[in-house]
């Protein structure tokens, strides 16, 4: 959805916000993270480049914002998946929700995850996004704890790995493009099982 340029000094202080963070996802959708400028984003928004300037400093903060609406979205986007879940379903069935509620959030919103992965255009140190990027991996770790409880810690990364990396995985060739037909609903749920089951083994 493009952005609606607005006349210059119409937004209060919330709206010029997401304005501005609305036209980071459409400059990521068109052109990549490496295009944003705030410069343009705040041409996007209708405003001028003083006026957006307030509201995150730099490109790096701009970025950096837009990163933790969208781990706040990835954060949604599973909670979503567990809520839909029929009462007492078992903890195979809250894992495989996270993997669910993941490829729901990558395809949902493409730009956001090419952007939320960008290490170095983000400010790593930044307290918003270390909260925001904590509260959604608890979501899978959470769900991983409830699985095989009771793990030491280099068998629970193991796990956590795993999950993380073959849904990221699936979903980063998805949103490239790569993979032709690999990469439908139905592997999808094949994957998210596979995963589910690798996970479940008792450790060694």
């Amino acid at each position: 959805m493009s952005v609606t340029p607005k006349a210059e000094g119409r937004h209060h202080h919330g709206a010029l916000r997401q304005a501005l963070l609305d036209a980071v996802a459409e400059i990521v959708r068109e052109r990549g993270p490496d295009a944003v400028t705030l410069r343009e984003c705040a041409r996007r928004a209708g405003v001028s480049h003083s006026a957006a300037t307030p509201h995150f400093g730099d490109k790096r903060g701009l970025l950096t914002a837009c990163a933790v609406e969208g781990e706040a979205r990835l954060q949604a986007a599973m909670r979503a998946e567990l809520s839909a879940l029929p009462p007492g379903a078992d903890a195979a069935a809250r894992l495989g929700a996270t993997g669910r509620g993941y490829i729901a959030f990558a395809r949902g919103n493409p730009a956001h995850f090419r952007l939320m992965f960008r290490a170095e255009l983000i400010d790593r140190g930044d307290a918003a996004w270390r909260a925001a990027t904590a509260a959604s991996f608890a979501v899978l770790s959470d769900a991983m704890e409830a699985l095989v409880p009771g793990l030491d810690a280099r068998a629970r990364r193991a796990r956590l790995a795993l999950a993380w990396a073959a849904v990221h995985g699936f979903c980063a060739l998805r949103v490239e493009g790569g993979g032709g037909a690999i990469f439908t609903p139905a592997v999808a749920d094949d994957l998210i099982a596979l995963v589910v089951a690798a996970c479940a083994v008792p450790a060694r």
